[in-house]
């Protein structure tokens, strides 16, 4: 069984506004389509710009977990 690797102090964190969930589809209010799928349009956060993470001292400013 493998162990636990902790992450490096240089790494980048998970964001603090999104907490690691960048990217989501929200739906567009127009209905759905001919096939019937709804019409979504894909937001990223503002923070991170859709990573997901911030690096270390952006974290640390915004009052992240460092």
């Amino acid at each position: 069984m493998t162990g636990h690797t902790p992450a490096p102090h240089t790494a980048a964190r998970i964001c603090p506004n999104c907490h690691g969930f960048a990217t989501a589809a929200v739906s567009s209010g127009l209905g759905r389509d001919h096939r019937g799928h709804l019409r979504t349009i894909t937001v990223d956060c503002p923070t991170c710009h859709g990573h997901g993470t911030t690096p270390l001292a952006a974290a640390q400013l915004a009052g992240g977990r460092a």
